[in-house]
């Protein structure tokens, strides 16, 4: 279990180093100062739409209470609301806070409770600002019951969906300032996100990091939650608090950096792979200046990156704003690094961190993509593996097969063999249940397929290769590169194709297909092949069916399973997935057999 979570920590620690260095790119890039690196965009996400501002008039220095107003939220002002989240139990780091739970709740804790810094001793203070604050404070809590009233209204009248801001304003000779506006404000969240982080500090120690001896460093950072401090095994040192400064030492400088590379990535680097969310990271490997000034904009430049997700690009994650496509023709003067994280209360899990992937490796991974889309005259993308790694049943709520998805990406970027038969019992699974509930499993099979196709593309999966005489569906065969090249996998492959046509011919006589309780739920075995083509050529006969495209087709069907001998060494369900991708492309042997057309 150490190795596991030291390995995990690790990982974790270069890809925030990773960030850390996005994040001093971009403030050295836009010159920002700490406190445009400290607040926060509450809109981030785009649904809190609408402001509450709770309104103040200031006539030489005496201030009033004048009401509460709703206006719609500007981006622009994002710096004059002066929002920085802070623990969902008590106040932000301003009296700026978004409207959740009870309206009445988030007023007295968030907005009121934000004041509760007058009675800090640490906080420096004039006299002039103590006294500005204490009567704001005083009529806040005079009028609470109004402005509650009125917030309370507010949200009733607005739609759920949209979420709601409050904040405080002021107006001073017939203008109009935001909390942001004010120095002491800004002063006092500076203060307290720099009280909070040196609670646990330590001098003259290695940053985690940057690698240096730091004058100061911190040791409870929460801009990545990745361990919790009061759970045994997460932390050096157990329960005691006061030694968990060991776990991530960080340096002022780097938290900084940190902060941004944080905020950057989750405005404009978050993506979804199949239902997935994820961070894409860059790693320069020597720096900057070898890195072209378009690909920097790509990781730096808002605005580029917003034009690159409206293109016309080719998608392999089944994300509209995937842009890997672009990055793939990249040099490999940098390194991508895919961080996987869940949220869990308040802790963030990391679901899987797959580093140092090359441009070079897309490029690779986009070739075996455009390989299997020419073959199967179809999009390809890891949605079509995502189909057989969602749920274990379909019936379940919840997706609970991500930890093998996500190990099957990882092994794809890192290029890390994968087993075929893993990866067929999974094919077969879906294969099966949709073959008993309505029969429809062709979309599926030839999903799976593509799967094979492209792992098979990309050397990841062993497929036996045989040397063959010729025969006449070499050339149908040979379409689909390694994977048939072995008799085995031939002779099932045409025996499903033998047995698909007898199913259609029973169909078309009887508007049923009885034989298909002989393909026993397609969990047959060596023995139930080696059965089951006599059983078709006998029933094809007694359709009068077996003419002489059919009966080429079981002679050949024939000859590859001999060949194969006794003892197959494949699995239960890679038998019967050949056999049924044999069913799956019956059309394509009915090509070989029936060069002009096929019989009725």
């Amino acid at each position: 279990m150490k190795k596991t979570l030291d390995h995990c920590k690790e990982g974790s620690e270069r890809v925030l180093s990773a960030i850390k260095e996005l994040g001093q790119i971009i403030i050295e890039r836009e010159k920002r100062e700490l406190l445009d690196v400290l607040v926060e965009d509450p809109n981030s996400n785009g649904s809190y739409t609408k402001v509450i501002t709770i309104v103040f008039t200031v006539n030489d220095k005496k201030v009033e209470f004048t009401g509460v107003e709703l206006e719609q939220y500007d981006a622009y002002k994002r710096m004059k609301y002066l929002y920085k989240s802070g623990a969902a139990n008590s106040s932000d780091f301003s009296p700026t806070a978004k409207l959740s739970g009870k309206p009445e709740g988030t007023f007295d804790r968030k907005i009121l409770g934000w004041f509760k810094i007058l009675d800090n001793k640490k906080a420096e203070l004039s006299q002039s600002e103590r006294e500005f604050l204490t009567s704001v404070r005083d009529l806040l809590e005079k009028n609470s019951t109004i402005i509650k009233n009125k917030i309370l209204k507010i949200r009733e009248e607005t739609p759920k969906k949209e979420g709601i801001l409050i904040t405080i304003k002021f107006i001073q000779d017939s203008k109009a300032l935001y909390v942001g506006d004010i120095l002491v404000f800004k002063r006092l969240l500076i203060f307290m996100v720099n009280e909070k982080d040196n609670k646990l500090m330590q001098k003259n120690k290695v940053c985690s990091i940057c690698g240096e001896i730091k004058e100061t460093v911190m040791g409870k950072i929460d801009t990545y939650a990745f361990y919790t401090l009061d759970k045994p095994g997460f932390i050096t040192g157990g329960f005691d608090e006061q030694r968990a400064w060991r776990n991530f030492p960080v340096c002022p400088e780097c938290k900084f950096s940190l902060e941004e590379g944080k905020k950057f990535l989750e405005g404009n680097l978050t993506f979804k792979f199949c239902g997935i969310k994820y961070n894409l990271i860059p790693k320069f490997i020597i720096g900057t200046k070898t890195v072209s000034e378009d690909v920097m904009d790509i990781f730096t430049n808002t605005s580029k990156l917003a034009s690159l997700k409206q293109k016309n690009l080719e998608r392999i994650t089944n994300d509209e704003e995937d842009i890997l496509d672009v990055l793939k023709d990249a040099n490999d003067v940098l390194t991508l690094n895919f961080l996987f994280i869940q949220k869990v209360q308040a802790a963030q899990r990391i679901l899987l961190v797959i580093e140092d992937v090359f441009p070079s490796r897309l490029r690779r991974i986009f070739n075996a993509k455009y390989a299997v889309d020419v073959l199967f005259n179809q999009n390809f993308t890891f949605g079509t593996i995502r189909n057989f790694f969602a749920k274990s049943d379909s019936n379940k709520r919840n997706y609970d097969l991500d930890k093998y998805f996500l190990d099957i990406i990882d092994r794809i970027f890192k290029d890390r063999p994968i087993s075929k038969t893993f990866i067929v019992s999974f094919i077969m699974k879906k294969v099966r249940a949709e073959f008993i509930n309505d029969g429809y499993f062709y979309p599926t099979v030839k999903d799976g397929l593509q799967v094979m196709a492209f792992l098979e593309d990309l050397n990841l999966i062993k497929v036996g290769v045989d040397t063959m005489e010729q025969k006449i569906f070499d050339h149908m065969f040979d379409k689909y590169g390694q994977m048939f090249r072995s008799p085995l996998k031939r002779g099932l492959f045409l025996l499903g194709s033998l047995t698909e046509f007898l199913l259609r011919k029973q169909y078309k006589e009887r508007n049923a297909k009885p034989f298909l309780k002989n393909l026993k739920s397609l969990k047959m075995t060596e023995r139930d092949f080696k059965g089951l083509l006599p059983r078709v050529q006998n029933k094809l006969e007694e359709y009068d069916s077996f003419d002489k495209g059919k009966r080429q087709l079981a002679s050949e069907a024939a000859n590859y399973l001999l060949l194969a001998g006794d003892n197959w060494a494949l699995s239960v369900d890679e038998l019967n997935f050949y056999f049924a991708a044999g069913m799956n492309l019956a059309d394509e042997v009915a090509k070989v057999i029936y060069p002009d057309n096929m019989p009725e």
